[in-house]
């Protein structure tokens, strides 16, 4: 898996009863976001917001982290661009989506992740799991 494409690093699932997952799919670098990602996951929520089968959102991270914020080695295309613009916002598009948003929260959720972790509408979080927000 090449992290220079979001392929396969937001999967989203729909089950038949109503249950939609989306889970941030890159455990080797504890699920740190790059600008596509970030991009990818306000528009699953923003899909799924809209999708009449759906009517619940659980969020996860895969491997041993849900999120460590921002991927540093690019956090310069993060903050340049469009990602002002709330359509490219994941934390926007969480708070506009009429289902409710169940965040498992297991590992970190740190700065850029726990502000995705706060928009969910309900946390249930691992034993061990820690909140940390790094901005000073």
């Amino acid at each position: 898996m090449s992290d220079s494409s979001s392929e396969n690093l937001i999967l989203v699932s729909r089950e038949p009863e109503g249950i939609a997952t989306v889970t941030i799919n890159r455990p080797a670098s504890l699920n740190s976001l790059s600008q596509l990602m970030i991009t990818d996951l306000a528009r699953a929520f923003k899909d799924l917001g809209r999708d009449g089968s759906v009517r619940v959102i659980i969020l996860s991270g895969s491997g041993r982290a849900f999120c460590s914020g921002l991927d540093l080695t690019a956090a310069e295309q993060v903050f340049k661009g469009g990602m002002k613009d709330k359509e490219y916002d994941p934390v926007f598009q969480m708070e506009q989506c009429p289902k409710p948003i169940i965040g498992a929260i297991n590992g970190v959720a740190v700065t850029a992740g726990f502000e995705i972790a706060l928009a969910c509408d309900i946390l249930v979080a691992a034993k061990g799991t820690k909140f940390m927000d790094t901005h000073t």
